[in-house]
């Protein structure tokens, strides 16, 4: 009897240290990934809503379903090197990378998931390094049904997106894990709850209801609006302010500029637009030069394979002489003689290839009850294996990453 008794206590120990290792490894703050869950290919990440009578509806959750996961423009920048295309003034496009994490959600109908606005945390960093992020960024999508700006239908399917800057605190977070961009929405989640508790720690019966007042309330305390900003996504690309569509930036050398080939016919595409217009919108700079005055001008266009961002700034307190060259005389974007802050010189947007998609969905799985927890851990699966060397130090060897920043140098010298 008294072996009986042992056996079942060994087997009910056993069975709890798996219950705490399943736990431990699922909220671990461990640095390394799991490479071979990390690198698996070709698995299908975009998911987007069953279908409804509303096109409004359709054409938002499409939108999520893009706007998700890794993208860099290496391709692009080897392509400028042998044109003889240096970054800045020189006409080419410096090395960036852009990481967009949506905010997951609980357990919650799929009514109620219709009806909730979007959250992404975005970051962009230079040379295929998540140590040289250079901006972060926090982005509302608004549904047209729920957008209060469009309250008479003039935008019809447009997707409002709202610009925000983050916290110091928050951002200085982030940071710390800036190679780990599917736990972001866990530390921005401990800093709201340290925020409001002030340390104290909370139960795991409130912890849901929490991650609902922090999705709902918590968030736009952590963020500072970029007003004037807002960008408008639309399924039909403007002739006008999308017209880098129909270029090829390397003028009539095709053979080398893929990706410019047939864009605008594709119907799945996503553009947009600065509501400000041409005109532009006027920010302090907070990150790139901090204290000074930034005109900003906007478009994008974003497919499920490619992301281009045609971002520039421009400095409106410069004043400069007409004589000096130092203006923008052959700029065509209504800046008269401004001098460029950021941005690519000849109008080419960043075309950026997805690198990996970030998922949302079963986060939580294999869990009896998902109101337990938030489910504050991400998926994240590559997509495109060649550039997977873009992502950090756990995808690459120091011997791989030289290598490709030294082919970035050669293919100028040899140009």
């Amino acid at each position: 009897m008294c072996k009986m008794v042992a056996f079942a206590c060994i087997v009910l120990l056993f069975s709890s240290l798996q219950v705490v290792s399943s736990f431990t490894s699922h909220y671990s703050r461990s640095r390394r990934i799991d490479i071979q869950q990390q690198k698996r290919i070709n698995v299908e990440c975009f998911q987007t809503s069953d279908a409804t009578s509303d096109d409004s509806d359709n054409y938002f959750h499409h939108l999520l379903s893009q706007f998700q996961g890794d993208f860099d423009n290496y391709h692009q920048v080897i392509r400028d090197r042998n044109h003889a295309l240096a970054p800045a003034d020189g006409g080419g496009h410096e090395h960036i990378h852009c990481t967009l994490v949506p905010c997951p959600h609980t357990a919650v109908t799929q009514e109620q998931r219709q009806n909730n606005d979007q959250w992404i945390l975005a970051a962009f960093y230079f040379n295929g390094n998540p140590r040289q992020i250079f901006r972060f960024r926090m982005y509302k999508l608004i549904s047209p049904q729920d957008d209060d700006s469009n309250s008479n239908n003039i935008d019809g399917e447009k997707v409002r997106m709202k610009l925000h800057t983050l916290s110091s605190e928050l951002e200085q977070q982030l940071r710390q894990y800036s190679d780990q961009p599917c736990t972001w929405w866990r530390e921005t989640y401990d800093v709201w709850l340290n925020s409001i508790n002030e340390g104290e720690n909370e139960s795991d019966d409130n912890r849901s209801n929490e991650w609902n007042t922090f999705r709902s309330e918590g968030i736009q305390h952590l963020v500072s609006p970029l007003v004037g900003c807002d960008v408008l996504w639309d399924p039909q690309w403007d002739p006008k302010k999308h017209a880098y569509l129909n270029v090829d930036e390397y003028g009539n050398d095709t053979s080398s500029s893929p990706t410019t080939i047939n864009k605008n016919n594709n119907v799945d595409g996503c553009h947009a637009t600065m509501e400000a217009g041409s005109a532009g919108a006027i920010v302090d700079s907070i990150s790139l030069i901090p204290g000074k005055r930034i005109l900003i001008k906007d478009e994008l266009s974003l497919w499920e394979d490619e992301f281009w961002i045609n971002d520039r700034g421009y400095d409106p307190d410069a004043v400069v002489d007409d004589n000096d060259g130092g203006g923008n005389d052959e700029n065509e974007d209504g800046v008269g003689n401004m001098p460029f802050v950021y941005g690519n010189r000849r109008g080419v947007p960043y075309k950026l290839e997805r690198v990996s998609c970030i998922s949302t969905e079963n986060t939580n799985e294999g869990s009896d009850d998902m109101s337990s927890a938030p489910p504050l851990l991400l998926e994240r699966t590559i997509h495109k294996q060649e550039l997977a060397w873009t992502l950090g130090d756990d995808f690459r060897e120091q011997t791989e990453y030289e290598e490709k920043l030294r082919a970035v140098e050669e293919a100028l010298l040899q140009s």
